[in-house]
């Protein structure tokens, strides 16, 4: 592989009178508002900053540096309101908007301590003093602290700080609980602290179920120090949040009123699962609690307690017609639709490294410049999104006043002048010693088809240095183009260091630089974030944040995810989940359809679950995405700001070059033979810390088989190579920001299998969003040949993000409810006959003998002779027309799935007997069709055994 090709895949101060541009009318809100976000203020940086105190908000100016702002919600989360609402009592308090403060606290108890290093040390912050610390005598997990505030308080985010230099004892794990009461506490953060000398801000979680956690007493547990051999130390603690004795007072009393409901809830739902109806009566009367749903209570008697489908059937089409299955679709993961893309006239030859950015307005996306094995390009192309036809702007840029040829660049569009920018590239390192390093930033007009020089060199002006494998994104609101990352083109050809590029924004209308954050090597500062590189930058205008996905650099762990509010500057970086290091492989739509009811056969504290899910196999040290993204050659993203989702297309690249992606990837691939212990445990699907509304529901990889396929080619698209051996991963993922949700919407393992059309996987690709049709364009890349490494693809792809409607619901709610009553008819089915109609189930009833069981049939047989029932042969002739007539229906041929669940349900008419359906086939109908409802209207998931045994929060 050529020096080119490996980075073809990746593709000065602030001025002393520049203001920094604080809208009254923008969001200043950082939407980062759960757990396990590092914080990075630039309050250490004030006093060095050369902006007038008097631009500064008014909460981080001099005389007010003990103060910071975060929202307690996010205003981007927006409730799902439905008619259906109307049924239950909202969830949660409004949006809090407070400045927050260093919370004074004392030490209230501790484990224990070692030698002279006393807990109340970690009140004061000495860097430099070594003894200045807690340290515990022992490292196992019994040691705690726990900190005593002064009064109430909702806590927003921990501060540790650290010794001046790396140290054995420092937290490689730990959590943090926080209560009312040092005796009865919630788990807030589950995160580990990095081996250096920098001083971490972490922010706690400050919600349950809506409801914000009122403190007084923080407890922090050391689980893991950097070596195991020696005890855990903390240094410093910093707490921020709010004492407003008038906002903590009302959030204490929404909290225990809450708390009061939930216990009176499970103590209802007790008392109904057990009969205890006059029990259940009298509470419900006396409380006014609403267990559930009045449509769900309704759908309950007629399921469990009469039996009645026809009125079971109405009250979903009644469910449905108020849109109550509408939240459940939304949080269905996508399926990828693909189609070449074949429109008429020429198109641009084949490449990788090359840049693309669409005019959303008069719907056309541009290609300019790239790799295609030998040598740069510097032809510009667009593509019209309505035909998928390509016009060639220019064959030479250079001839015309432009860039020249060049990859490895960045390029976006400017909305507001219809202009396109480019800048950077890749400079061979033998060339580097004769070529100019100049950063130059050019300008394409679309309207009058020109090219204009904006700077000639960058660096001069305060911009960045020559970088190749930057990102560059415009926010049109403030009209800026913001460029992070990449690596600087360095003059010495011989020089071995890698030196990153760092934040830096142009303000376009005034011509002007500005250095926001500079990589941490140019920062002699306890705040910093980390340069990057084969990563993507995304911005939002409206809510004026930017998103950095993704990154690759020498360093044990970056980030998959960090967003920095341009109003506060302020960072906000996701660090790694440890409560998700073992799991089951990401979320896709076909397990979430057929598998998602699998939650419902649980034990209420899910050990067991859990057991099961993860028996097997090789765990994994973090999710599936976090791997891609932080290993792929490849990453691009976009952004629907509607939807507020991003949309990530991942490329994992397996060589002697990429020894890291390797063993991943090799992995990955196993998905597509034989190997047993890939089901349920190759790697983790981020869950968080109890902030996703559907980690639940993404929790259902118990009975999860992969799907096999043969060793065939690697899919549809020019240069499948079918036979040949993978080299690349591609993968498409969907990051919902409300809910910190990753799903699986395409893999390229998994591609040749379903038989569909489909690109052949490559990196080094390119693709725009078109929001308005809200279809992806991919064009190009490098399919990674071993016998051919200048091969490059020419095709255009077309991707569509495709997932059921409340419809769609509504069918497979039907069907589960007429499967029960199919198998009804089929009273007395054999066990093994009704369990392999369980197991194939389009819809999966929540356990294994959800069709029926041999459990209590003897009783059942007495039952059926005494009362007279038909003969089995009536009862086949029955269930075998309706089968045909009424369940048949219902099935969707084109899944193949749906289709042998269907072929294997008619087995149950081969089993008839003279057993009757076991007296719980109701209840587990009923408990699976609340996962297409929305949680708030259900009963609580827990039990209340699980209280009284501590199990439940």
């Amino acid at each position: 592989m050529t020096a080119h090709t490996a980075v073809e895949a990746g593709t000065g101060m602030e001025a002393d009178t520049e203001p920094m541009l604080v809208d009254d009318n923008s969001s200043t809100a950082p939407h980062m508002t759960n757990s396990n976000y590092r914080i990075i203020m630039p309050t250490s940086s004030i006093g060095n900053r050369k902006h007038p105190a008097t631009s500064l908000p008014a909460w981080i100016s001099a005389g007010a540096q003990s103060k910071t702002y975060f929202p307690a919600r996010s205003p981007i989360a927006a409730n799902e309101c439905t008619a259906a609402d109307e049924d239950m009592v909202q969830e949660g308090e409004p949006e809090l908007r407070t400045e927050y403060d260093v919370l004074p606290y004392e030490i209230f108890a501790w484990s224990n301590h070692s030698a002279n290093f006393l807990p109340h040390n970690i009140l004061t912050d000495r860097p430099h003093d070594q003894a200045s610390r807690w340290s515990t005598n022992a490292n196992n997990h019994r040691q705690f602290i726990t900190l005593r505030l002064e009064r109430p308080a909702l806590v927003r985010s921990i501060k540790f700080g650290k010794f001046y230099k790396t140290h054995v004892c420092n937290l490689k794990e730990f959590k943090v609980f926080g209560g009312m009461s040092p005796d009865n506490m919630i788990e807030l953060l589950y995160s580990g602290l990095r081996n250096d000398s920098e001083a971490e801000t972490i922010s706690l979680k400050q919600r349950l179920n809506g409801h914000y956690i009122p403190c007084q007493y923080i407890k922090i547990q050391p689980l893991l120090a950097y070596d195991q051999k020696f005890n855990f130390s903390i240094w410093h603690v910093e707490l921020r949040g709010t004492m407003d004795a008038a906002v903590v007072g009302q959030l204490s009393r929404a909290f225990a009123w809450y708390q009061e409901r939930e216990t009176v809830r499970a103590c209802l739902k007790f008392f109904r699962d057990r009969g205890y109806t006059d029990a259940f009566d009298a509470l419900a009367r006396q409380t006014r609690a609403q267990l559930e749903a009045p449509v769900l209570g309704q759908l309950r008697q007629a399921l469990v307690e009469r039996r009645d489908y026809a009125r079971a059937e109405q009250l979903l089409r009644e469910a449905e017609e108020r849109r109550m299955f509408a939240a459940c679709a939304g949080r269905i993961p996508y399926a990828a639709r693909w189609r070449a893309v074949a429109g008429a006239g020429a198109v641009p030859a084949a490449r990788g490294g090359h840049q693309m950015c669409v005019d959303e307005e008069r719907r056309v996306a541009y290609l300019y410049g790239g790799w295609d094995g030998v040598r740069n390009l510097d032809d510009l192309w667009a593509l019209s999104l309505d035909s998928g036809a390509w016009r060639c702007l220019s064959t030479g840029t250079r001839e015309q006043g432009g860039p020249g040829a060049r990859s490895c660049h960045a390029m976006c569009f400017d909305s507001v002048r219809r202009s396109v920018y480019v800048m950077g590239r890749y400079v061979d390192h033998e060339y580097r010693g004769a070529a100019a390093l100049d950063n130059d930033l050019f300008c394409y007009d679309t309207v009058g088809d020109e090219w204009l020089v904006v700077s000639e060199n960058t660096e001069a002006l305060g911009g960045p240095r020559l970088v190749f494998n930057a990102q560059m994104a415009y926010d049109a609101r403030r009209q800026r183009v913001y460029v992070y990352g990449g690596k600087v083109v360095q003059p010495d050809s011989g020089d071995s260091t890698i030196v990153y590029s760092g934040l830096y924004s142009f303000d376009v209308r005034r011509h002007r630089w500005a250095r926001l954050k500079p990589d941490f090597h140019m920062l002699e500062q306890e705040q910093h974030v980390r340069g990057r590189y084969f990563h993507a930058l995304l911005v939002d205008s409206e809510q004026q944040r930017l998103y950095i996905v993704s990154s690759k650099r020498d360093v044990s762990v970056p980030s998959d995810l960090i967003v920095y509010d341009i109003a506060t500057d302020t960072f906000f970086e996701k660090m790694a989940d440890l409560g998700a290091r073992t799991g089951r492989p990401p979320m896709t739509q076909a397990r979430y359809l057929h598998e998602q009811q699998a939650r419902q056969q649980a034990p209420a504290g899910g050990g067991e679950r859990t057991a099961r899910a993860h028996g097997d196999g090789v765990a994994a040290d973090n999710p599936l995405h976090v791997h891609l993204l932080q290993d792929g050659r490849t990453i691009r993203a976009t952004l629907d700001t509607g939807r507020q989702e991003i949309y990530v297309l991942a490329s994992v690249q397996n060589d002697v070059h990429a020894a890291a992606a390797g063993p991943l990837l090799q992995s990955l691939m196993a998905a597509r033979g034989e190997q047993a212990g890939y089901a349920g445990t190759l790697y983790a699907q981020a869950q968080g810390a109890g902030f996703h509304p559907c980690s639940s529901l993404m929790d259902s990889g118990v009975r999860y088989a992969p799907e096999r396929a043969g060793s065939g080619g690697t899919g549809g698209g020019t240069g499948g190579g079918g036979g040949q051996a993978e080299h690349i991963l591609m993968v498409v993922f969907c990051y919902h920001i409300p809910t910190e949700t990753w799903t699986q919407v395409h893999s390229s393992a998994r591609a040749a299998a379903q038989m569909g059309e489909a690109p052949a996987p490559r990196f080094a690709q390119d693709w725009v969003f078109d929001r308005a049709a809200r279809r992806h364009y991919m064009f190009g890349g490098n399919p990674n040949r071993p016998n051919d490494k200048s091969a490059r693809f020419n095709d255009t792809w077309q991707l569509e993000f495709t997932r059921p409607d409340s419809g769609d619901i509504l069918r497979r709610a039907l069907y589960l409810v007429r499967q029960r009553r199919f198998l009804d008819m089929c009273a007395g089915a054999e066990a093994a006959a009704s369990s392999v109609a369980c197991e194939h189930s389009a819809i999966p009833s929540p356990n294994d003998s959800a069709t029926g069981s041999g459990s209590g049939s003897g009783g059942a047989v007495k039952r059926a002779r005494a009362h007279g029932q038909e003969p089995a042969r009536g009862r086949t002739a029955r269930a075998l027309a309706y089968l045909q007539r009424q369940v048949a229906p219902l099935v969707d041929g084109s899944d193949a799935h749906e289709s042998r669940a269907f072929h294997a349900l008619s087995t149950a008419l081969f089993g008839m007997s003279e057993a009757g359906a076991d007296g719980e086939a109701g209840a587990r109908v009923y408990e699976a069709l609340l996962a297409y409802f929305p949680r708030r209207q259900q009963q609580p998931a827990g039990q209340l055994e699980s209280y009284v045994t501590g199990q439940q929060q």
